[in-house]
């Protein structure tokens, strides 16, 4: 109560008060808020919806309404993911993964499912150490073999990507093809310092969307938890041909 009539003290004189943890995460809200409806979007494909931590951003933080698809392929995050999901009509929820090639491949479930990752971490200081996992084979599949399902069976016109898969984010978008240019925009976590064996690097990243046809539109921090270093960003892209018109 208290914190609502703080809340709504700050709104009437244009003050946004926020707990301190959630600070870090209003240059992404606020910046989503007014992209999402820009760029007219009607479907988030939420790439990694891990146990739904996007997909509830987008309709508590963000005041998204459309449709939401979210992919986890992880069976523990993804019975989470269901509760999370259970309710909305909007929100749809499939445990799958997506990858430049389709077929089998392992799968790293560590104790703590949000840094799940086809990749292994890395010698990086960053990374962390003796954190248990177990490792279980997972089918792959292209985002542009979906694509085209996806758009007959839900009708939207907009899409926009949003992808956080633990240094595989590339290898989703790569699967893509020429479905990519189909989004009006995406989001996909870059990385500074790599903590995973074999994920690109953001010039890596950055080089490929840019050639893909995106231009960025907003860099947004994730957390603080390696500061001072900078390990790891958000990019915020559009795609650069798009006529709101």
């Amino acid at each position: 109560m208290i914190r609502n009539f703080i809340e709504s003290i700050g709104k009437k004189i244009g003050l946004v008060i926020v707990p301190n943890w959630r600070a870090v995460a209003l240059d992404e809200e606020r910046h989503l808020s007014r992209l999402l409806p820009y760029l007219g979007v009607d479907c988030v494909f939420d790439v990694g919806g891990n146990i739904g931590q996007y997909g509830q951003k987008l309709r508590k933080d963000i005041g998204y309404r459309g449709q939401i698809i979210s992919f986890e392929p992880n069976p523990f995050a993804f019975k989470e993911l269901q509760a999370a999901s259970s309710g909305d009509a909007l929100w749809h929820i499939e445990q799958i993964a997506f990858g430049e090639h389709p077929g089998m491949a392992k799968f790293n479930a560590y104790d703590l499912s949000d840094l799940g990752s086809f990749h292994a971490f890395g010698k990086s200081v960053h990374a962390p150490r003796g954190m248990s996992s177990e490792v279980i084979e997972v089918e792959i599949k292209t985002l542009e073999s979906y694509f085209i399902e996806a758009k007959k069976k839900y009708g939207f016109k907009n899409p926009f990507l949003k992808s956080d898969t633990q240094g595989f984010d590339l290898e989703v978008a790569k699967g893509a093809r020429e479905m990519l240019s189909q989004f009006v925009g995406l989001q996909s976590e870059i990385s500074f310092q790599t903590i995973y064996d074999g994920a690109p690097d953001y010039l890596s990243a950055l080089n490929f969307y840019q050639s893909s046809g995106f231009t960025i539109s907003r860099l947004v921090p994730i957390h603080e938890i390696h500061f001072p270093e900078l390990v790891e960003m958000d990019v915020i892209m559009i795609r650069s041909d798009f006529n709101k018109s």
